[in-house]
């Protein structure tokens, strides 16, 4: 009986240090690098703020937050976003996420001010080569 007791509290003692680790280890190796537009971005009667933010995680998934508006009715802002290296050579785009299309799209109904969020997905093989980023756009 008391070999049955120790053999339990060591694989009891072991559960507790494992599970922490591979917690930790898990949540650390995701990495991030963060572009920030620090002036306005125009096109047409459509205007992204500054501070418009691309992040882009090791996993190969991309984040944009940014604040957009338009002194029109009725606009789009079409967006592309292009992954280059330290010399500015094209790497690729980043995709819609659930997609294969690389164009964002929001849309502007009114005259207001709007908050974009919008998900996309790109090659992980390429995040250490991302140096740079650049945007082509239309409204």
């Amino acid at each position: 009986m008391r070999g049955i007791r120790k053999a339990a509290s060591v694989l009891v003692a072991a559960l507790a240090l494992a599970l922490p680790a591979t917690a930790t280890a898990g949540a650390s190796a995701l990495e991030q690098k963060r572009f920030i537009w620090r002036g306005p971005l125009s096109a047409g009667y459509c205007t992204i703020e500054p501070g418009a933010t691309w992040t882009l995680y090791s996993n190969g998934t991309a984040r944009l937050d940014a604040t957009v508006s338009s002194l029109g009715d009725e606009d789009a802002w079409l967006m592309w976003a292009h992954l280059k290296d330290g010399a500015g050579a094209l790497l690729g785009d980043i995709r819609v996420y659930g997609s294969t299309s690389t164009k964002f799209v929001k849309n502007l109904h009114d005259r207001r001010t709007y908050r974009w969020i919008a998900k996309g997905r790109f090659d992980p093989d390429l995040f250490d080569l991302v140096k740079r980023m650049s945007l082509s756009k239309h409204c």
